[in-house]
């Protein structure tokens, strides 16, 4: 029986995986070095399927050493991997890349192929990843799956969220109106659940999330349920204060202490994107299993737990 062999399970994405996946061996990450070839060749056996989650995620990160990182841990080791899997000859590699890959900051129903230059150094480095492993489409069966905008607790955003829940005053961009390509984090491993081992997964990329977006407002007023809050009050806010207002949170703010809102946060809550999961569905017969009021309560439950943690 093949083994399943995951990298990055320490990660946001990888954690959930590997709690959920049975029978999933995960090389800790002082073991293994996915940039050293002999290092990832010490973890591979012939017949391996292998999933990918490992990578630089702090995808607003501007920073030169932060420019090094997407490079060295969202491409170059992706590059090895993939050469050490297909020289290892593996049944398949996974590879957990992100919608930021296709470039687009607004648009409906946007399907794989609908590519627009990425919008950030981490979109560039997850499509510079995929177009190294088209590559290598030819030397091992590779299956990319592209998770639209992850939320699960403890996930920086759901968080900021939550705190914005909390509020008196629930401060909305433009009324919430903006939809929002939500997905809980168990509905992408249901998704590489069903590609593992998928021959019909061989060679293609998949955009993987719920079946719809969501008005901000949906999402916030979940949120604010699943803490326990019977009465929503809304300030609909045009985006442009907002941007002022976190400017001077910005300068006030504890050191170390998270934005509530930055500005791609305010971009990425006030601009309406939508994508298909139709060609995923297609292949595996893919339905998200946490709905967006279920996947909120658990958000919500979350952070009244740990909000003085």
């Amino acid at each position: 029986m093949s083994r399943i062999v995951l990298f990055g399970g320490n990660g946001f994405i990888g954690s959930a995986i590997r709690a959920q996946i049975g029978g999933v061996v995960a090389p800790p990450r002082s073991e293994v070095d996915l940039v050293d070839d002999r290092s990832v060749r010490r973890f591979l056996r012939s017949g391996d399927l292998i999933i990918n989650a490992a990578g630089y995620a702090r995808a607003t990160d501007r920073s030169s050493v932060g420019l090094e990182r997407f490079r060295r841990e969202n491409v170059r080791a992706v590059e090895v991997l993939a050469d050490e899997a297909a020289r290892t000859r593996v049944a398949q590699l996974i590879h957990i890349s992100s919608v930021a890959a296709m470039g687009h900051r607004e648009g409906e129903s946007l399907t794989e192929e609908m590519l627009a230059a990425p919008r950030s150094a981490y979109g560039v480095s997850k499509r510079d990843a995929e177009v190294a492993l088209a590559r290598r489409a030819d030397d091992v069966p590779i299956t990319i799956l592209r998770p639209t905008s992850v939320f699960g607790a403890g996930r920086p955003l759901a968080v900021a969220l939550c705190r914005i829940a909390s509020l008196p005053l629930v401060p909305l961009p433009d009324g919430g109106q903006a939809l929002v390509p939500f997905t809980h984090v168990d509905n992408v491993v249901a998704g590489v659940r069903l590609a593992v081992g998928c021959t019909a997964c061989h060679g293609g990329t998949f955009i993987v999330g719920d079946e719809r977006s969501y008005r901000l407002r949906e999402i916030v007023e979940g949120l604010a349920l699943g803490m326990g809050r019977a009465a929503f009050r809304a300030l609909p806010v045009p985006a442009w204060v907002l941007r002022l207002a976190a400017g001077a949170e910005r300068r006030v703010r504890a050191p170390g202490r998270a934005p509530l809102l930055g500005p791609t946060r305010i971009e990425t809550l006030t601009c309406s994107i939508s994508y298909s999961v139709g060609a995923f569905q297609r292949a595996t017969g893919y339905r998200p299993p946490v709905a967006l009021d279920e996947a909120t309560r658990r958000i919500g439950v979350w952070y009244v737990r740990h909000r003085n943690g």
